[in-house]
């Protein structure tokens, strides 16, 4: 699943993942959260933390994932991962040359990083 974080400074909305995570949590969480920043005019500054208590993500929510930048491409600022899974980490490093906006990895216990890089 995903969460919704509280906390996060502001213009900067932040997630973990929880468990295992399916296609269905991108609509019940990050898309909304989306679309609710740039309805009101913003730039799409996100920080996703996939800590020690993810399990995985099936084939639909990787796709879902890349989805998620489509629809609003010039809006995207930063998005900054937080994790320590290997596969993860380098899937963005792979992905982040076409990923719209700037991105980058932080390690495991980085949250507080993240969120202030993400929030410049």
């Amino acid at each position: 699943m995903i969460e919704q974080m509280q906390g996060a400074p502001a213009g900067v909305i932040a997630f973990r993942a929880v468990g295992r995570v399916e296609a269905s949590d991108y609509e019940t969480v990050p898309r909304p959260a989306i679309e609710a920043a740039v309805a009101v005019g913003g730039k799409i500054r996100i920080v996703f933390e996939f800590g020690s208590k993810f399990d995985g993500r099936s084939v639909g929510a990787a796709w879902e994932d890349m989805k998620l930048w489509g629809p609003h491409l010039t809006k995207w600022a930063r998005c900054g991962v937080v994790t320590d899974h290997r596969l993860i980490a380098d899937a963005i490093k792979v992905f982040k040359v076409v990923m719209p906006g700037d991105v980058k990895v932080f390690p495991a216990g980085g949250l507080d990083d993240a969120m202030r890089w993400a929030s410049e």
